[in-house]
C-alpha cells in the first residue's frame, strides 16, 4: 500500500509472465456445446456511507466518494444463496481507499446489504488512515472470512498491517479486525482463503517487498492459519524467499481434494531477467512449505500505454486461480503484447501443482487484463476478463467490455458471452490505480458462476464507478424455469 503506489510499476512485468515459453502453448478450438448467458445483472455498491469523510485520517480530504474498485466475492457452500462481496470504497489514487465495504446477498444477488468492519479504519472507529486489497471466502461450515489491509499513510513507506475478520451470521455483521502481521512498511496483496473440509480453519497469505528500496531485497511471501474461526492467527511463517534481485507477488492458497495447500505467486527476477509464475505445496496446513515449482516463464518486459494519452493501460498481472472438485488446478492470465493486442491464458495442473500446461482462450486478440477463474460444483472452467475489442480509436472514450468464457472439457474448448458494457475506461479510477483496481472476483455455483466486477459511464450511477454482480449460467436448460428463490435453485 506505498503512498505513490510504486508497486504498479512491477506489476506489469508480471502480466506477462505467463507466455510460458518453456510450455507448448495451444489455443483451443470454440466449443459447440450451450452457451451460457447472463442471467442477472446489478449494482452490488451504492452510495457511500462517508459522504463527510472520514475525519482525523491522514489526507482523507483527496479521497473521492463514491470511486469504488478492486471487488472479490465468495459463495457459501452450505447455501449458494447466500454471496458475500468485498471492494475499497472512495479511493484516493496516491493514499488508498477511505474503507472496504463488505456487501451480503440473500437471494442470490438480486439483492445486497451493504456494512462494514468495525475499526478497520477511522471510517469505523479503529486507527488506520486507509484500507486496502479487501478479499473474502467462506469455509466448508459457512463462516464467512474477510482478509485485507489497514494502513497508517503519514509514514514514508506506510505502516501497513495483514488483518482479518470473520462472521457467522452469513456476513451480516463482522468482527473487529484480528492482526494477522503487524503493522510494517513492504506489507502488500493478502488473501484469504476458507478451507472446504476443516470446519473453523482458514488461510491467509501476502507478499512483503519494498520497491522503492535498492535491491539487495528480503522481500518473502508469508502465510498464517487460524483453526478457531477467525478468532487467533498462527504466527507467520514464509512460504518462499526469493533472491535479494527478485520479488515475489500477488500469493493466492488454494486446497486441494487431499487437503494440499497451494500457494500461486508471480516473481519477476531482475538477476536472471526472468518473470514466471510459482506454486508452492504444503502438505502439514501451511506449517512447512516445499520449494516452489516454476509454472512457466518468460524474459521481463514492461508496461503498455493508451496510444491517445499516454497514461498506463491496466495491466496488474494478477494471476487468478481455482481448484475443480476432482482436483485439477487452474490459473487465468493475462498475456497482452501490445496495446492493441493481447490474449487471455489459463494453465492447469492435473497431478497437484507439480506440472503444468496451458492454453489460449479463443476469440481474443484485442489488450485484455483482470482474469478471474473459478470451477463451479460440476466442473465447468469460468474466466471473466475485460478487453478493448470495441473500442474506437481516435474518440473521447476508453471503451472495455467485460467477457466470459467457460469450458465443460478441462479447457479443450471454450464459449465465449458477453457479460458487460461497453463502459469507458478514462472516466473510471486513475490509470495508476488500473481503472477498476488489480482484480475482479469470480465464484462457482452448483451449475454456472457468480461474478463482481466494476464498471465506469454510462452504467455507474453513484460515483465514477459502481461494483456490479452478474449471475451467469447455462441458457435454455431447466435452471431457466426456476426462479431464484425457488430450493431447486441451488443445483443450478
Amino acid at each position: 500500500m506505498s503512498r505513490s503506489k510504486r508497486r504498479r510499476h512491477i506489476l506489469p512485468i508480471l502480466g506477462l509472465l505467463l507466455l510460458l515459453a518453456s510450455l507448448a502453448a495451444t489455443v483451443p478450438a470454440v466449443a459447440a456445446a450451450t452457451p451460457y448467458k447472463v442471467k442477472s445483472l446489478s449494482a452490488a455498491s451504492g452510495p457511500s456511507p462517508f459522504a463527510a469523510g472520514c475525519p482525523g485520517a491522514f489526507h482523507d480530504d483527496a479521497k473521492v466518494t463514491g470511486l469504488v474498485i478492486e471487488p472479490a466475492i465468495a459463495v457459501n457452500p452450505t447455501d449458494r444463496r447466500n454471496i458475500v462481496a468485498t471492494w475499497k470504497q472512495d479511493l484516493s489514487g496516491p493514499f488508498n481507499a477511505r474503507d472496504d465495504l463488505v456487501a451480503s446477498s440473500f437471494d442470490g444477488g438480486k439483492t445486497w446489504q451493504r456494512t462494514t468492519i468495525p475499526g478497520l479504519t477511522r471510517c469505523t472507529g479503529g486507527t488506520a488512515d486507509t484500507a486496502s486489497d479487501p478479499w473474502v471466502s467462506f469455509g466448508a461450515d459457512g463462516t464467512a472470512y474477510f482478509g485485507g489491509q489497514a494502513g497508517l499513510v503519514s509514514s514514508d513507506p506506510p505502516l501497513v498491517a495483514i488483518v482479518a475478520s470473520h462472521s457467522g451470521n452469513d456476513g451480516r455483521n463482522w468482527a473487529a479486525p484480528a492482526i494477522v502481521s503487524p503493522p510494517i512498511g513492504g506489507n502488500e496483496q493478502p488473501a484469504i482463503t476458507g478451507s472446504p473440509t476443516l470446519k473453523e480453519h482458514a488461510y491467509m497469505t501476502w507478499a512483503n517487498f519494498l520497491l522503492q528500496l535498492s535491491p539487495p531485497w528480503t522481500n518473502t511471501v508469508s502465510f498464517s492459519r487460524t483453526s478457531d474461526g477467525g478468532a487467533n492467527w498462527s504466527p507467520p511463517v514464509v512460504v518462499d524467499a526469493p533472491g535479494p534481485f527478485a520479488i515475489d507477488q500477488a500469493p493466492r492458497i488454494s486446497v486441494l481434494p487431499n487437503g494440499t495447500l497451494l500457494a500461486f505467486f508471480g516473481r519477476a527476477d531482475f538477476l536472471t531477467g526472468l518473470a514466471t509464475l510459482e506454486a508452492a505445496r504444503s502438505l502439514d496446513e501451511g506449517k512447512t512449505w516445499l520449494p516452489a515449482v516454476e509454472a512457466g516463464s518468460k524474459p521481463l518486459t514492461g508496461d503498455f500505454f493508451d496510444p491517445e494519452t499516454g497514461e498506463i493501460l491496466p495491466q496488474p498481472g494478477y494471476p487468478s486461480s481455482a481448484v475443480a472438485p476432482d482436483g485439477t488446478v487452474y490459473a487465468a492470465f493475462e498475456n497482452s503484447t501490445a496495446p492493441d493486442a493481447g490474449a487471455i491464458g489459463v494453465v492447469s495442473s492435473r497431478d497437484g501443482g507439480l506440472t503444468w500446461s496451458t492454453t489460449m482462450l479463443p476469440g481474443v486478440s484485442a489488450f485484455a487484463f483482470e482474469p478471474a477463474i473459478a470451477v463451479d460444483e460440476h466442473g465447468t472452467v469460468g474466466v471473466i476478463w475485460y478487453d478493448l475489442r470495441n473500442d474506437h480509436p481516435g474518440d473521447a472514450a476508453l471503451t472495455a467490455d467485460l467477457w466470459f468464457a467457460h469450458s465443460d472439457d478441462h479447457g479443450a474448448t471454450w464459449s465465449q458471452t458477453h457479460v458487460a458494457g461497453p463502459t469507458d475506461l478514462r472516466t473510471a479510477a486513475p490509470a495508476a490505480q488500473t481503472r477498476f483496481g488489480e482484480y475482479q472476483g469470480l465464484a462457482g455455483l452448483g451449475k454456472g458462476f457468480a461474478a463482481i466486477f466494476g464498471l465506469a459511464a454510462p452504467q455507474a450511477k453513484n460515483g465514477p464507478t459502481d461494483i456490479f454482480f452478474a449471475h451467469i449460467g447455462p441458457g435454455g436448460t431447466a435452471c431457466d424455469a426456476i426462479s431464484q428463490d425457488d430450493d431447486r435453485q441451488g443445483g443450478c
